[in-house]
């Protein structure tokens, strides 16, 4: 019988490290899922601790830093420093890394065109700078990773753009959310099943390390988005909004993102074979999950 390797999940509280922990359980892989309490990554002499305790074959990396009080780089030490230490023990160690990564490490340019893995990355905010970074670092130090970026990444958990939405939906009766960006959302869920897909595939002997995109299928606009969270929503209550405003987002408060954060996939289809899935079908599956235990 094929034995599935064993993953240590970094940053297991979070949107992203939540799914990975619940899909590989449910698909039988032997797993350790850590959060910012049980492993400092920063911490050089505990992330080697925890690589040799439990002895995994692939390090997934789902911690993130993206709203800190302060915008600026030192605040960002998670996505640049702790990815380094996390490279630099995976290659002492003989373990594989999957760094997850972002669409905002390219620039704002607003074009029509899908982001590729080799155009050059220009981030305009600290987030998307220190994810480069990050980046940058794990290439440095590890031979054996992969890197996937992805973008507008949901689920009803955390910090999460339908989360925010909906609870404030429920009680306002005006919502603002930023015009002019374009991109895909993808359900935390999705990507889960793109990186265990893709880590059964490496860890069977296939020659695919690198860096890949992937997103959901289907692109629209934030706005968009925000309007598709709250049709869902309105099959399962009567909500206060009545109006979603847009407005620039400079005159929002959070993170500022570009404009255009599309990403071709193609590269990820052509090594693993990952199709895309559609967004709406994770929506629905969020959008009854968050009503499944919010009374």
């Amino acid at each position: 019988m094929f034995e599935l390797p064993s993953l240590l999940i970094v940053g297991a509280k979070g949107q992203l490290g939540y799914e990975v922990e619940a899909l590989a359980r449910e698909e039988g892989f032997t797993v350790t899922a850590l959060d910012r309490k049980s492993l400092d990554i920063l911490d050089p002499q505990a992330v080697a601790a925890a690589l040799k305790e439990h002895r995994p074959s692939f390090v997934i990396n789902a911690a993130a830093v993206i709203n800190p009080v302060e915008q600026d780089q030192p605040a960002f030490a998670v996505n640049t420093r702790g990815a380094a230490i996390l490279a630099e023990s995976c290659q002492k160690y003989g373990v594989a890394l999957v760094h997850v990564s972002c669409a905002e490490v390219f620039g704002d340019e607003a074009d029509q065109l899908l982001r590729q893995e080799t155009d050059k990355a220009v981030p305009v905010s600290p987030y998307g700078k220190s994810k480069l970074r990050g980046e940058e670092l794990v290439r440095a130090a590890l031979t054996r990773h992969l890197i996937i970026r992805t973008g507008w990444l949901f689920s009803a958990r955390g910090d999460s753009f339908v989360r925010e939405l909906l609870e404030q939906a429920r009680h306002q009766r005006c919502f603002q959310v930023a015009d002019g960006l374009m991109g895909v959302p993808t359900s935390a869920a999705d990507l889960a099943r793109v990186i265990l897909a893709v880590i059964k595939q490496l860890d069977s002997g296939a020659d695919g390390w690198g860096t890949y995109h992937y997103c959901a299928a289907e692109a629209l606009s934030w706005a968009g988005f925000a309007e598709a969270i709250v049709a869902a929503a309105r099959q399962y209550e009567e909500l206060c909004l009545e109006e979603l405003q847009t407005c620039p987002q400079q005159q929002l408060p959070g993170r500022a993102m570009p404009l255009n954060t599309r990403l071709d996939c193609s590269r990820i289809l052509d090594v693993f074979g990952v199709h895309q899935r559609t967004w709406r079908t994770g929506l629905m599956q969020v959008i009854q999950g968050y009503y499944s235990w919010t009374p």
